[in-house]
């Protein structure tokens, strides 16, 4: 080695350290299998394609450099490879030859790099292993050598001299363009710990003009701009320039790279981000963008613009505490402190709750000298609970603190409603209240008296504990009365109160009847009168003022129920039964019904009996008329149960109506008339019936 060259310690120090440790390209590290890959990209160019590789295990890479690599190549759609190389790391005179020829400084240190790494690793303290000072010193020593190992690889492979002089890079020439090809890169030795996968990487030759491009997302700050991008594979290190909106020239904002990182075990995509700040806000900038190949070749990959922005709000202001101004108008009033140059006005907010939905009061925004707001809609009769917001130019807002506005609650709720109030047979009265709308309600009062003169008292209060009780508000009340008392009415009265216990005014008078237990006193027949077709009966009906309906009964047969005859509301004294047959015995009794439903007694049963008084109706529709010199009487008359026998009157010459013929047909013809007839028809039947003499019909023949 010779003397001036700074030792590999040295050259560490010329390298971020910070960014050293993360290299996305390559993966170091092994699997549970304990297998070594081979890392392996390329990239084409008018020179050929140039190939780089990298065992992922520095033990392995050792084994590289004191042997060689096979470098195989396969045609577009073939799978047959040809060996197109053996590359093996240069001699240490090539080395120092090539170190000497050198004229550019950064590959010059590149080169001096890793001969250091290369040559002098041997001589190094790795195998001089110390178990005096336990395992934090052992740790230490391999975090270092780990160290120096990411800062050889993240340097030196990226140089095109470097890779080819470490046996790690090559560039074929006779390459076709618009071809693809399949390049396979063999290590020509054996690990006795690590079974060695092939680097294989495909390439088409042919130029790729988008092939970095990459958006960059700008994201607009107070003071500053944020940018965040994707990260390709193909990049690892980032560097960023700047220029103003008129500005031709971009000076760089980073001098060594900077790179996107995951966390340990995170296998997903990875994103880029920078931050410039110390900007002035509302003056566009312009951004260039670039990345470092795994060649070494700084790319420009992104150019954006962007403007901060003021995002900073006035400072919070302080409101004082609401007050009641009088029973319509509630102020509020605030302060705000601080820089106020770019202070545009305030907007005053209300809820009912202190983290609840705030809404606007004022309709256009207050002026920035205004320290106070009145406000008229207020809830009365709830919570109120102000914010003010102030807004700058920018649009930037700010918010004081909730404040609770206490209010002097001086209006009582509603007069209430009983909407039911109703007893059942065992003396229970319920009672149920419409649910008052106010929000502060906090329960009912029942008063009860026995007479609406008498003064009502309380017999029964329901309240919530407080403001935060969420159980419902009892509206409905049980109480129980005894049914037996001289007062047959009970009165009852509600009043509703709010948490201020402002009480509101009674409630209207709600009537309850006490049940009836009492039945109505029986009526009593006093006579009966029966005809031909009908039976009347006469009673006196229940004295009791409750009676609601009398109903009367019917049978034929004393041993039979009662059937129900006629139900009236009214009060009757007498009733007409036409639904009778002559000659049927009618057995009759009534009672009474009062509101309660209760029965009175059956009154002492009556009877009646229709009877025949012989009289028949007379015949209807008589009709005369000539026929040939005869006369023909036709007439109607319906059906009875016993047949009907018609007999003829006829004037005689003394004109006077004589039995002239019979017939049990309702036609008669005399052949035998004279010159003047008249004629009359008297229906006789079996039983000694008979019906008047119809009218006289007559006729004269010429």
């Amino acid at each position: 080695m010779k003397k001036d060259k700074p030792n590999f310690m040295k050259k560490i120090n010329l390298i971020l350290i910070i960014s050293a440790i993360v290299f996305s390209s390559i993966a170091f590290g092994q699997t549970d299998k304990a297998i070594c890959k081979i890392a392996a990209v390329a990239r084409y160019s008018s020179s050929g394609v140039e190939l780089r590789w990298i065992p992922d295990n520095k033990t392995v890479l050792r084994l590289g450099f004191n042997s060689s690599f096979t470098v195989e190549r396969s045609d577009s759609g073939s799978s047959d490879f040809l060996t197109i190389a053996s590359v093996k790391s240069y001699p240490m005179d090539k080395w120092d030859s090539l170190i000497a020829r050198e004229k550019n400084p950064e590959t010059l240190a590149n080169l001096q790099l890793a001969e250091d790494f290369l040559f002098g690793e041997k001589n190094t303290s790795q195998n001089k292993i110390s178990f005096e000072n336990g395992i934090a010193e052992l740790n230490e020593q391999k975090s270092k050598e780990d160290m120096v190992y990411a800062v050889f690889v993240m340097t030196v492979i990226k140089d095109t001299k470097v890779a080819q002089a470490l046996g790690l890079g090559l560039n074929d020439n006779s390459v076709k363009e618009g071809r693809t090809y399949t390049y396979r890169i063999k290590l020509n030795a054996a690990s006795p710990v690590y079974e060695i996968e092939d680097g294989i990487v495909n390439i088409k030759a042919a130029a790729e003009k988008d092939k970095y491009k990459n958006e960059v997302f700008v994201y607009p700050g107070d003071g500053q701009l944020s940018f965040a991008w994707s990260a390709k594979p193909e990049l690892s290190g980032y560097f960023v320039e700047r220029a103003g909106e008129e500005d031709t020239v971009f000076k760089p904002l980073n001098t060594v790279p900077f790179y996107a990182t995951a966390g340990s075990g995170y296998n997903g995509p990875t994103n880029g981000s920078y931050v410039d700040a110390s900007l002035t806000n509302y003056k566009t900038y312009k951004y260039r963008f670039y990345g470092i190949s795994a060649f070494g070749e700084k790319i420009l990959f992104a150019e954006v613009k962007g403007m901060p922005r003021d995002l900073t709000p006035p400072n919070d202001p302080i409101i004082k505490k609401p007050k009641e101004i009088n029973a319509k108008q509630v102020l509020i009033a605030w302060d705000i402190y601080g820089d106020l140059s770019d202070l545009k006005g305030f907007i005053v907010a209300h809820s009912d709750k202190d983290s609840g939905d705030y809404k606007i009061l004022n309709k256009t925004l207050l002026p920035a000298s205004i320290r106070s707001y009145i406000d008229t809609s207020f809830n009365k009769e709830g919570i109120n609970y102000y914010v003010v917001y102030a807004l700058d130019t920018a649009g930037n807002i700010s918010s004081s603190y909730p404040a609770y506005a206490a209010m002097v609650d001086s209006t009582p709720p509603a007069k209430p409603q009983i909407s039911n109030a109703i007893i059942d047979s065992l003396g229970i009265v319920t009672l149920t209240v419409k649910l008052n709308s106010e929000k502060d309600l906090k329960g009912y009062r029942i008063y009860k008296a026995n007479s609406p003169d008498h003064e009502f008292s309380v017999i029964q209060e329901a309240f919530k504990k407080d403001k935060d009780d969420t159980s419902r508000v009892k509206t409905v009340f049980i109480d129980t009365v005894t049914l037996n008392s001289l007062t047959p009415k009970i009165y009852y009265r509600v009043k509703a109160l709010d948490y201020n216990y402002n009480e509101s005014e009674f409630s209207d008078i709600a009537e309850v009847v006490r049940p009836d237990t009492i039945p109505p006193v029986t009526p009593v027949f006093t006579h009966v009168v029966v005809t031909e077709k009908q039976v009347e009966l006469y009673f006196v009906p229940s004295s009791s003022e409750d009676v609601k309906q009398h109903i009367i009964y019917r049978k034929t047969d004393t041993k039979s129920n009662w059937e129900m005859l006629k139900v009236f509301d009214s009060l009757l004294t007498a009733f007409i039964d036409t639904g009778v047959t002559t000659g049927v015995t009618y057995y009759y009794t009534i009672r009474a019904k009062d509101k309660s439903g209760l029965f009175s007694g059956y009154a002492a049963p009556v009877y009646g009996k229709p009877y025949d008084t012989g009289i028949r109706p007379p015949v209807e529709n008589l009709i005369i008329k000539v026929e040939q010199n005869k006369i023909i009487l036709t007439w109607d008359y319906p059906a009875q149960k016993l047949e009907p026998r018609f007999v003829i009157y006829k004037k005689d010459s003394k004109g006077r109506l004589k039995q002239y013929d019979s017939t049990a047909e309702k036609t008669f013809t005399d052949k035998n008339p004279g010159k003047e007839n008249y004629y009359a028809i008297k229906v006789f039947t079996k039983d000694g019936g008979q019906s008047l003499l119809s009218k006289v019909v007559s006729k004269i023949i010429e």
